[in-house]
């Protein structure tokens, strides 16, 4: 394996392995991607890699799918590398895989190596994620994240000519939090995305909405729908109380296919008919291809595709497709299955007040506003004068020690300020980022349950953020303003100081979308959920 060039088309490297997904997406043809079988860390790794070249010579031999993405820990926090892992697959197959990359508990040096490793070894595509919590209890600063924004803005200044995806959760039915993962996609996109892949779901309304969202926000980036082959056997131990973080799995569904366990196959043609409709209603909806998990052997991905393509036969357009799905989605007695929660939050649906900010969130908003122009506003005389005084002060002197106490005095209990040395909270409508478990400034996570933290013991800080967004008319800004990471050096120290010795907060304008195009895609109303 060589070194890819930096002068080749973007995602397609020069050391002649072919990117199939990169050439799909370009043409505007319709995309595959399966997932490979988990790189379980408990494992050899010569098993492991025994699996995934398994299915990847299979793939290429078949045709039909575009590129395997290579699974970033999605089992353990200590599975086996997915560099490595894919530059295996590049090797024996000649075609270039999606590397996924986690930003859970790495850093951006982290990242730089791992991209570099990639570019010496031809790969040149990538899936940037920040990643699930971590299972295990990790080493003070090991257990930070990196988000996937600030994942994407080093990849793209890196390796320039890279193909880069990002995730989109549009299955959220909470306004606060559907409208963070829109304002993070957008995000995504203008820090250096060339397309999306939303997370599971069933719901095809929500599929409609976030390509129209897009569309109007003036993004032309292809999205791919990701389709999770749900079968009984699975059923049974999310019914028994297991999860998938920010995975919206209908109760309704659940029961659905414990009634159809009790068939003579078990429910198996029942769920891969299911999952091929879902990926043709991606085709039908408008997206720009399917990403296939759970489906980690050629047997079953076979007959998964062929059914696709006599699915794809059966339903030329949106309507009968919507029947053949109606039809699928039935309990064994005939009812429909309920596929969304109540109180389902879509932009299309009846016109409400909107959400709106607590008295005590405005309180705290209006009044930090005014501290912050007063006191840290450059034009500000108060500033003016306390910066003259300030700079002056050495951080690790009797005073500078004096004053990292007091911020964390008057800070801590009020806002949860943790000393990050460098404060970001009027870029965040003066909720402070460090208080999200995995300190994200640039929007939420797709792990949210409604408007609840991942780590379930609070609400999503976005949550406010959007709510004083939206209240104050400021939702452009949130959504075109990238606000950097903490550098580690600053960790610590009093943030009075380093703003006014000049190393504050550093925030940047993102590039502006491409121009809208809508044309062909179907509205929200016609589909059904």
């Amino acid at each position: 394996m060589g070194p890819s060039g930096s002068s080749s088309p973007r995602g397609q490297p020069q050391t002649g392995y072919r990117n199939r997904l990169a050439e799909r997406l370009r043409r505007g043809a319709f995309a595959l991607t399966v997932e490979s079988p988990p790189l379980v860390g408990s494992k050899p790794l010569e098993q492991v890699l025994a699996e995934v070249l398994g299915l990847a010579r299979w793939l290429e031999q078949d045709g039909r799918v575009d590129a395997l993405t290579v699974s970033d820990r999605v089992r353990t926090d200590r599975d086996h590398d997915p560099v490595l892992a894919a530059a295996q697959v590049v090797e024996a197959t000649g075609s270039v895989p999606l590397v996924h990359w986690a930003g859970k508990g790495r850093t951006v040096r982290d990242l730089e190596a791992d991209l570099e490793r990639a570019r010496s070894w031809g790969l040149s595509s990538f899936l940037l994620l920040t990643g699930d919590a971590l299972r295990e209890p990790a080493p003070a600063g090991a257990d930070r994240y990196l988000d996937s924004v600030d994942a994407l803005r080093i990849a793209r200044q890196r390796l320039p000519d890279s193909l880069l995806a990002a995730a989109v959760n549009p299955f959220k039915y909470r306004e606060e939090a559907l409208w963070g993962q829109y304002v993070k996609a957008a995000k995504k996109l203008r820090a250096g995305a060339d397309f999306l892949m939303t997370q599971i779901g069933w719901d095809p309304r929500k599929l409609a909405e976030v390509v129209r969202w897009l569309r109007a926000r003036g993004f032309g980036a292809p999205v791919l729908a990701t389709v999770w082959l749900l079968t009984p056997r699975v059923a049974a131990r999310l019914l028994q109380g297991a999860s998938l973080p920010g995975v919206y799995v209908p109760p309704d569904l659940l029961r659905c296919l414990e009634s159809e366990a009790q068939s003579a196959d078990h429910g198996r043609r029942q769920a891969i008919r299911r999952a091929a409709l879902q990926v043709v209603g991606a085709m039908r909806l408008g997206l720009s291809g399917a990403h296939l998990c759970g489906v980690h052997t050629p047997r079953t991905l076979e007959e998964l595709l062929q059914t696709v393509e006599d699915l794809a036969k059966a339903c030329p357009d949106l309507a009968t497709w919507q029947a053949a799905w109606e039809e699928a989605m039935q309990h064994p007695d005939g009812r429909p299955v309920q596929l969304t929660p109540e109180g389902a939050y879509y932009l299309d649906g009846p016109p409400e007040g909107g959400a709106s900010p607590s008295a005590s969130e405005l309180r705290g908003f209006r009044f930090l506003g005014a501290v912050d122009r007063w006191v840290f506003d450059p034009a500000s005389p108060a500033s003016q004068a306390l910066a003259g005084v300030l700079r002056r002060v050495d951080p690790a002197g009797p005073v500078g020690r004096l004053l990292r106490r007091a911020e964390g005095a008057i800070k801590g209990p009020w806002l949860g300020c943790q000393l990050c040395g460098t404060c970001r909270l009027p870029h965040t409508f003066f909720v402070c980022p460090e208080t999200c478990p995995k300190g994200l400034a640039n929007g939420p996570c797709g792990g949210t349950d409604g408007n609840t933290c991942e780590f379930g013991d609070r609400e999503c800080i976005h949550a406010r953020i959007y709510r004083l967004a939206r209240y104050t008319g400021e939702l452009e800004a949130w959504e075109s303003t990238w606000v950097a990471p903490v550098p580690d050096a600053a960790r610590g120290q009093c943030s009075w100081l380093l703003h006014y010795r000049g190393h504050g907060a550093r925030t940047e304008v993102l590039p502006a979308a491409s121009s809208p195009s809508s044309a062909g895609e179907p509205e929200l109303s016609e589909v059904a959920t």
